[in-house]
């Protein structure tokens, strides 16, 4: 039933949505709807908690894994610091670019554009601490700040990977592809690793 309303919800939107045909989709009762989620408000919740779960899932593990490098003692240095953000972003850039995100990629970017109280599960679960590792992440590897504020350098990293996901028929008509697939998730990948590195690390000191 939450496969049958995220495919619903994000062709459709909340308000036209109608819970009879979130039903007819997942070819169950809709008194099942009201008896698992009470209101079609509860199955928009339940919907972003599993788009929450899913993300989790994929990303998680290496948030924890900055987490634990960067409480640790010692610290990693900053080449070992790179080598965690470019995971993460490696992580991020599968998922945005790849199909997984495909069903319920329309519902995150409405909730971007015009909050509801699901924002709150997408906000809470997912962004608050993805955002606040990376900030630390950035601030280990570049403690002068010489490539600005870290939240912005955070913001900026994230509008770098979800573009290929909110604007992906420009991006497949600037590189003049029909599709991204596995080849270009890997140049992706490379491109922001470059990007970031010229970001975060001195001219002088890249290898």
């Amino acid at each position: 039933m939450i496969r049958a309303a995220i495919d619903v919800f994000g062709r459709d939107g909340f308000d036209a949505t109608r819970t009879r045909t979130i039903a007819e989709t997942a070819k169950v009762n809709q008194a099942l709807i009201g008896y698992h989620f009470r209101n079609k408000e509860g199955l928009y919740l339940a919907v972003f908690a599993d788009i929450v779960e899913q993300i989790r899932a994929r990303i998680g593990p290496v948030l924890a894994e900055i987490e634990a490098a960067l409480d640790g003692d010692p610290p990693p240095g900053r080449e070992d610091g790179l080598a965690l953000l470019f995971r993460m972003t490696d992580a991020f850039i599968l998922l945005m670019a790849g199909t997984e995100s495909n069903p319920w990629a329309q519902l995150v970017v409405r909730e971007q554009q015009s909050p509801t109280a699901a924002f709150a599960l997408l906000h809470d679960g997912l962004m608050r601490p993805v955002s606040r590792g990376l900030i630390r992440l950035v601030q280990h590897i570049d403690p002068v700040a010489q490539a600005g504020d870290p939240r912005l350098v955070v913001a900026t990293i994230m509008g770098q990977m979800l573009v290929f996901r909110v604007a992906r028929a420009a991006v497949l008509r600037i590189i003049d592809q029909p599709a991204i697939g596995p080849d270009e998730i890997v140049a992706i990948q490379g491109q922001l690793r470059r990007n970031l590195t010229a970001m975060l690390v001195p001219a002088g000191d890249r290898s």
